[in-house]
């Protein structure tokens, strides 16, 4: 299953991804264009609009708090994906590279002390296990 979020949900977007759900962050203000593109795309639409909620399609996230957010989206979609596999920034599935290859592109101690790497094909973003993985971790068990 594919999703948008609204320019409301920013933050929303991003902790999805992390969690490996398809997620595009629509950051413009024009609901007609955001119903247009998930259409086109068929993504399921998450806002904060309430007059939205009616059409099919849409979810209504009423919280502004991000952990009822995050948890209202799993109980009704439960995660599909694998955690950590898509860019927090693009959406984009994120690719193994060499770890020769993010040498200078990282900073040294993280080069030194991980073995690991992983970047985005898209924006050329790497991404590696750091302590980073431990704050998730923590932030999801606060969701529930």
């Amino acid at each position: 299953m594919k999703f948008i979020c609204d320019f409301m949900l920013g933050r929303l977007a991003r902790w999805m991804r992390l969690l490996g759900y398809d997620t595009e962050y629509f950051r413009e203000d024009h609901p007609d264009k955001l119903i247009v593109k998930a259409k086109a795309e068929a993504r399921v639409i998450l806002t904060r609009n309430s007059k939205l909620m009616e059409l099919p399609g849409v979810v209504y996230i009423k919280s502004e708090i991000i952990h009822e957010q995050l948890r209202k989206v799993m109980e009704i979609f439960p995660p599909e994906g694998e955690p950590l596999s898509r860019c927090s920034l693009c959406n984009t599935p994120i690719q193994r590279i060499e770890k020769e290859k993010v040498k200078g592109r990282v900073p040294e101690y993280v080069y030194k002390t991980q073995n690991e790497f992983y970047y985005c094909p898209e924006c050329d973003k790497i991404y590696w296990q750091g302590t980073h993985i431990d704050l998730m971790k923590e932030f999801l068990k606060r969701v529930g």
